[in-house]
């Protein structure tokens, strides 16, 4: 038994920050655990410096339903002469010269998660997805989601993982991947990792974390796209869906 949340994660373009490089800003290719934390404390009207240990207690086991395309983004914001339209700098003037970068998105990824943990953490993370305080986006927030984030409570959260309808064409096959922030079975090595584990009480520190990675075939029907997923979902989870709503 796993008591979680099941959350979908979906979106024309998600970021998922991986270390920058000057000014490259690059993204991962599945959900951080700084991000998720982030995407939480978000609907929960957080602060950027608030005290998040609560929330670090949650572990999450992501099912990758469409791996998405990286796109690139030449960035530039401010540069403009006339002090009305420059960029705003940190003691209240304005610098003429563009901040120029260069910023990765994930395009059309869609990941399932199984978000495990206390009782009472969880308590808080569901109320919070169904009532945000804020707007939760994909990792920056111009990356909206295009589905709702939390699905359901569930008993079996992880196990769910393996019959809960794909976010993928109805024609898609092969094997589904999966991520685990702990090992699946004893003795199993880890993967690879990532440098997005918070620090507590340290603003935009991070720590290096293990992640192991699994790729199997799962009995969960690919349930199509936009529209298709979504009445294919609520059928799963036996709510009503739209077209019938409106012939009540």
């Amino acid at each position: 038994m796993s008591d979680g949340l099941i959350l979908h994660l979906s979106g024309p373009l998600q970021a998922w920050g991986a270390p920058a490089q000057s000014n490259i800003c690059p993204t991962y290719r599945q959900p951080t655990r700084s991000a998720l934390t982030g995407l939480i404390a978000c609907c929960l009207g957080r602060e950027r410096d608030a005290d998040n240990t609560d929330l670090d207690q949650l572990r999450y086991t992501i099912r990758i339903d469409r791996l998405g395309q990286i796109l690139s983004d030449f960035h530039t914001a401010g540069g403009n002469h006339d002090p009305a339209f420059g960029l705003t700098t940190a003691d209240g003037g304005t610098r003429d010269a563009p901040v120029i970068s260069t910023r990765y998105y994930l395009a059309d990824a869609a990941f399932t998660l199984a978000v495990t943990g206390p009782t009472t953490v969880l308590d808080t993370a569901e109320h919070a997805l169904n009532n945000p305080v804020w707007t939760p986006h994909l990792g920056r927030r111009s990356c909206l989601p295009d589905t709702p984030i939390l699905l359901t409570r569930s008993t079996t959260a992880v196990d769910d993982l393996d019959r809960i309808p794909l976010h993928r064409p109805a024609t898609a096959a092969g094997p589904v991947t999966f991520t685990y922030d702990t090992p699946p079975a004893p003795g199993r090595p880890a993967t690879t990792q990532h440098n997005d584990q918070p620090v507590p009480g340290q603003r935009r520190t991070f720590t290096t974390r293990r992640i192991w990675e699994q790729h199997r075939t799962i009995p969960a029907p690919n349930g199509g796209l936009g529209t298709a997923w979504l009445t294919t979902m609520a059928d799963h989870l036996g709510l009503p869906t739209l077209a019938q709503e409106a012939t009540r």
